[in-house]
């Protein structure tokens, strides 16, 4: 049950009257403005003082560092929101040891007071301390538990893909449960994530993590040939074993691209990439990933987003659907040193089923934010639109968005942007909304308080390139988005959040 205070009817009340008066306005451009009204301001019970509704246009918003501990830098974070309590967060992040030699482990951190306070519960435990763990992803399970899905690496032969789980609202992590190891040096097990069927459907209570499964190794990337294959392995008793490794990517007229051994005739999609699975109302999973060109970086290629759909938990798959053709980031931006992937992002109206994907797209004035949509399951997609309202300021760049649809079905996407810097240089995070599913959007916030520099504290890749993370994240509920990213106002790499008072669904 959420936990809001007494005065809560009244003020959905007083929402829904001023929404009523504003409508019209509001919604007259597909970058309608948000009101300047004013709204009495109520807490949530038993929040902190970082979640207070009202009018969403009144900034500025508290900034509220996370981390600070001993590690040396902290970037590419990943957050969920407790769907029986939006004051319960959990986020993680890579957790420096040695930015210089590209050395770190995934730590986690929790929130019960809708994001203003934060413990710091540092590394995931259970992995040797030479290990590197990665791309941390969470969900919550049907019971409140947490599950948080890593990859792991000895940086040598063995390289797997495991699980954790937290029965205690993410104050403290189990050991690791290996989802998939190979010890033989061949495979490289990257960026996984996962997702749990929270619906009333047969398979409610499935844990269902993807990642990319890719052969002849080192890894891919950097001018060095290799095949991408997509992933896929379910657990059906809360994490405690999960199924043998399959591989799903399919094949289709338009995966063409070259591959080390690939025969030339093949049309196997083998160039997955940051692949992300939702579970639709009815229980259907709908898995998108970036088809990259896998020999060359940056690529020669379009990359291309593609979509499948399991019906049955994962037993059997569709044939993968075109999303897009996209325009890839230059890696890195013009006078700047941080890579860029053109990663998509994937969100589900969890009552309509409505799927959403944004990506950054490459144009002759810098990189835009693009969405399409699907009312089918993944099976057919709109046309590409564009959803920074900033797209004539040349050399700007929007990028690394992330996409979160709230139960009353706003959708929120929260992307870098360096709109406000003068030398397009230093970045900031804005928050983008729609409350009519998708068709147009608001006026962006600016969520940061001030431009922060990538160069600061800078870890360098194993490639030589600055780092700051391939995403961040983004979690949303009826009240509030929550936006998560890593920035350096305080000299140092660190992670920061905000809650902003979310737009109301339109009547």
């Amino acid at each position: 049950m959420r936990m809001y205070s007494i005065y809560l009817p009244r003020l959905r009340r007083f929402l829904a009257l001023c929404l009523c008066l504003l409508t019209v306005a509001a919604c007259s451009s597909p970058f309608a403005a948000h009101s300047t009204s004013t709204v009495p301001i109520y807490s949530l019970h038993n929040g902190g003082n970082c979640v207070q509704l009202g009018n969403n246009s009144n900034g500025p918003y508290k900034n509220v560092a996370i981390t600070g501990s001993q590690y040396k830098a902290h970037s590419e974070p990943n957050i969920a929101e407790d769907p029986n309590n939006s004051l319960h967060l959990i986020g993680g992040s890579k957790y420096f040891t040695n930015p210089a030699k590209y050395l770190f482990q995934i730590g986690t951190f929790v929130s019960f007071d809708g994001g203003c306070t934060w413990t710091d519960t540092g590394p995931l435990p259970g992995f040797p301390a030479s290990y590197i763990t990665s791309d941390i992803s969470f969900a919550f399970g049907p019971d409140g538990s947490v599950y948080a899905g890593v990859l792991f690496t000895d940086n040598n032969n063995i390289s797997g893909i495991s699980v954790s789980v937290s029965h205690n609202g993410g104050r403290t992590f189990g050991n690791p449960v290996t989802v998939y190891e190979d010890t033989s040096g061949a495979i490289f097990n990257d960026k996984p994530w996962i997702t749990v069927d929270d619906t009333h459907s047969p398979y409610r209570g499935n844990i269902y993590v993807v990642w990319s499964y890719d052969n002849n190794q080192p890894p891919c990337g950097s001018a060095i040939p290799c095949v991408q294959k997509l992933a896929f392995s379910a657990s059906t008793d809360g994490g405690a074993s999960f199924s043998p490794e399959k591989i799903i990517n399919g094949s289709a007229s338009f995966c063409t691209n070259p591959g080390e051994g690939r025969p030339s005739n093949s049309l196997q999609c083998d160039g997955a990439l940051g692949a992300i699975p939702v579970v639709e109302p009815d229980g259907a999973i709908v898995v998108a990933d970036a088809y990259v060109d896998i020999l060359n970086n940056p690529p020669k290629i379009p990359t291309r987003l593609l979509a499948i759909t399991s019906r049955d938990g994962g037993a059997t798959w569709s044939a993968p659907a075109l999303i897009a053709q996209i325009h890839d980031l230059p890696s890195p931006f013009p006078g700047q040193n941080y890579r860029n992937f053109s990663l998509p992002t994937l969100a589900s109206d969890p009552k309509s089923g409505k799927l959403y994907i944004a990506w950054p797209d490459e144009t002759a004035n810098g990189s835009e934010i693009m969405l399409a949509t699907s009312v089918d399951e993944g099976q057919t997609w709109s046309q590409p639109t564009t959803v920074n309202p900033d797209t004539t300021t040349a050399n700007v760049n929007h990028f690394q968005p992330q996409i979160a649809v709230a139960p009353d079905g706003v959708v929120s996407i929260s992307y870098f942007s360096t709109q406000a810097d003068p030398l397009i240089q230093y970045i900031d995070v804005y928050l983008i909304q729609s409350n009519n599913n998708g068709i147009s959007f608001h006026t962006p916030i600016r969520v940061t308080l001030q431009s922060w520099n990538p160069l600061i504290d800078e870890p360098i890749d194993d490639n030589g390139s600055g780092f700051i993370g391939d995403y961040q994240g983004l979690a949303a509920d009826n009240y509030f988005a929550h936006p998560l990213w890593n920035d350096t106002i305080t000299g140092i790499q660190e992670i920061f959040t905000a809650s902003i008072p979310s737009l109301q669904p339109n009547s």
